[in-house]
């Protein structure tokens, strides 16, 4: 898909991180950007961002963990806008450490922010994206979404929901001829954002820059690519998986440092 100038892309987690720049990345292509986010503070500075630089973005308190207030968002957002064309899943939260000493609260939150947000959000945006000619849903999940990962159990569980949702839909699209509407499905490793820290990231994956992650997506929806693996280990997982024994596959998993990436998260500080 060609991002057009005049078209509204709706993002989430718009605030900060690899959402910050993919909104100022549409604005400055001639998108006209729906930026939400939880943090009121920095939706406006990303807005005032955007606006100085001579683009078009309007702010829009949202917490996607709230999702029966997605369809007063979408009356908000038409009256502004107008019909989204793009819609861009990337809020997403984690939380660290042994399973039962992370609080129940904080696993619930994850899977309502990772999941159930997006999931509910497509579905209420959905009629706006099958009424154009052409739409795009991307939808950023992780490498982590195709491992197990110790310490991070329904952060990656969250992420390995995401990816069978969103490919999903990306066949029920081919399924049913509705070929103007295209889903991508991003999964990278840790990316150097802040909401990692603390994290060692396993052998041979290096932090991904937030930059490179971002041109890299643009670059997949231009094509319209179904996935998009970063770092180059990651596009190697389901081979691995699909030829090593479970037992010999967990041995390199803890060599490489995988079991033990997320011991030491804390997040941002």
């Amino acid at each position: 898909m060609q991002i057009k100038k005049g078209q509204v892309w709706l993002v989430t987690g718009a605030a900060s991180g690899i959402g910050r720049l993919m909104s100022l990345e549409l604005a400055k292509r001639g998108a006209l950007v729906a930026l939400l986010d939880v943090n009121r503070e920095g939706l406006l500075l990303v807005e005032k961002e955007i606006r100085e630089a001579n683009g078009t973005a309007h702010g829009f308190f949202a917490d996607l963990s709230k999702v029966d207030s997605f369809l007063e968002l979408k009356q908000e957002i038409h009256s502004r806008l107008g019909k989204i064309s793009g819609l861009i899943n990337n809020a997403g939260v984690v939380f660290g450490g042994e399973f039962e000493k992370t609080s129940l609260e904080k696993h619930q939150l994850t899977y309502l922010i990772n999941t159930m947000g997006p999931v509910a959000l497509t579905h209420v945006f959905m009629n706006d994206l099958l009424s154009g000619q052409d739409a795009h849903i991307v939808n950023i999940a992780s490498a982590s979404g195709f491992v197990a990962l110790p310490y991070g159990s329904t952060y990656a569980s969250s992420k390995w929901a995401m990816i069978g949702f969103s490919d999903s839909l990306r066949l029920e699209m081919l399924e049913r001829g509705l070929k103007q509407v295209r889903v991508t499905t991003v999964c990278p490793s840790y990316i150097a954002t802040g909401m990692f820290q603390g994290v060692k990231p396993p052998l041979m994956i290096p932090w991904l820059k937030p930059e490179v992650i971002v041109s890299k997506i643009f670059s997949g929806i231009e094509s319209d690519l179904a996935f998009i693996k970063e770092p180059f280990l990651v596009k190697t997982i389901d081979l691995l998986k699909g030829l090593l024994p479970l037992g010999l596959y967990d041995s390199i998993s803890k060599l490489l440092g995988v079991t033990t990436s997320m011991f030491h998260w804390k997040g941002r500080s």
